[in-house]
């Protein structure tokens, strides 16, 4: 019994000694594991933490971006601006230039047709003074024959009559035997003149003339208007897209600077449409007035003398006479908006409203009324 539980204790040792062991080695083991695992997991976490860097940095980079894409944005749309500015002042500046040539042509063309005017009444003084310097040269001719005539009677002798005793001379005194006869100068025909050719009278003419200038006004003035209509109709659109743009702008809310200068673009836009909606209904007023004004005058039989108002010369009355204001009445019948107007026509600005001109046509009509025209 004794030997038994000696083994049995023995056998209890040995077994407690074995599970030491494997609980020793055990646990070495799984120490030697977690070292394994926690290097790898900071080796994870290494990568993962150079990951997260790289891609803050990539963020960083990419809101760099975007800001330099928001300044070059706002710098191309202030470019943009300037640009558009730049090009309507050019525009403008074309108009002008445009409207200066046609009136440099319509001035030349009046120099020609004042040119052509004279050189129509120069032709008939040009003939006649070839007529007098045919005459002269006939006049000369006649001249030289006669002083010949006179040379040879000159050279003549003087006949005598000679007596046995004394001598006899013709009874004429010394004077009178030195004296040549009188010759009397032969009349020379004149040249009956040619009838000259029928003319067309001048007033027949200068209404003719009135009519195709008148023509001519009507058709600057609608490639005026259509090219007024053009400019309205492309500051109409570029005042809508800044109007687009404004809104969109503002509902983003995320670019004041952007939306300031949206918005001073859209008031000078505002401001070119006006201006040029002005222009498009001073034109038109234009045409209207001067197709109502050749209407009337179509009707009239006989021009009153338009020099009597004060301001009006010859070249302005000429000049009325083409856009078909021949009477005191289509004066007096002017409201405001038709003196401005036909003061357009006639580039002489505000003379018209200065000088009173339907005050005075008024006036004239109330002194001399059975001579106007109505």
């Amino acid at each position: 019994m004794e030997g038994f539980l000696w083994l049995v204790t023995q056998m209890t040792l040995l077994l407690t000694g074995a599970a030491v062991i494997f609980f020793w080695l055990g646990w070495r083991w799984r120490a030697q594991d977690a070292r394994k695992l926690e290097t790898a997991l900071n080796t994870r976490i290494d990568a993962e933490t150079s990951t997260a860097r790289s891609a803050q940095e990539d963020r960083d980079a990419a809101r760099m971006k975007d800001h330099l894409h928001l300044a070059t944005q706002t710098k191309l749309e202030s470019d943009l601006l300037e640009a558009n500015d730049h090009r309507r002042n050019l525009e403008r500046e074309l108009i002008r230039v445009h409207d200066d040539l046609k009136i440099a042509k319509r001035d030349a063309d009046q120099r020609a047709e004042d040119a052509t005017t004279a050189k129509a009444e120069l032709v008939p003084v040009q003939n006649e003074v070839t007529k007098l310097s045919s005459e002269l040269s006939q006049a000369q001719r006649d001249k030289a024959r006669l002083e010949k005539e006179i040379t040879e009677l000159r050279a003549r002798p003087v006949v005598v009559e000679t007596a046995p005793v004394q001598t006899t001379v013709a009874p004429t005194t010394e004077t009178e035997a030195s004296e040549p006869a009188p010759v009397t100068k032969p009349k020379r025909a004149r040249k009956t003149p040619a009838e000259p050719k029928p003319k067309a009278p001048k007033e027949t003419k200068k209404s003719s003339k009135a009519v195709v200038d008148a023509q001519t006004t009507l058709a600057r003035l609608e490639t005026d208007l259509n090219a007024k209509q053009t400019l309205l109709n492309a500051v109409k659109q570029e005042q809508e897209e800044w109007q687009r743009r404004v809104a969109t702008l503002r509902e983003k809310g995320k670019d004041p600077a952007g939306l300031g200068l949206a918005q001073k673009s859209l008031a000078r836009a505002e401001s070119d449409v006006s201006v040029a909606a002005n222009a498009v209904a001073h034109l038109q007023h234009q045409q209207t007035a001067l197709r109502h004004s050749l209407e009337q005058a179509a009707t009239i039989t006989q021009d009153d003398d338009l020099t009597q108002i004060k301001g009006i010369k010859a070249v302005l009355k000429d000049q009325l006479h083409v856009f078909g204001v021949r009477s005191f009445q289509q004066i007096a019948a002017w409201s405001d908006d038709d003196v401005e107007a036909f003061s357009e026509l006639l580039a002489f600005k505000d003379r018209a409203k200065r000088d009173e001109w339907v005050k005075q046509a008024q006036e004239l009509i109330s002194k001399a009324p059975g001579q106007t025209n109505s």
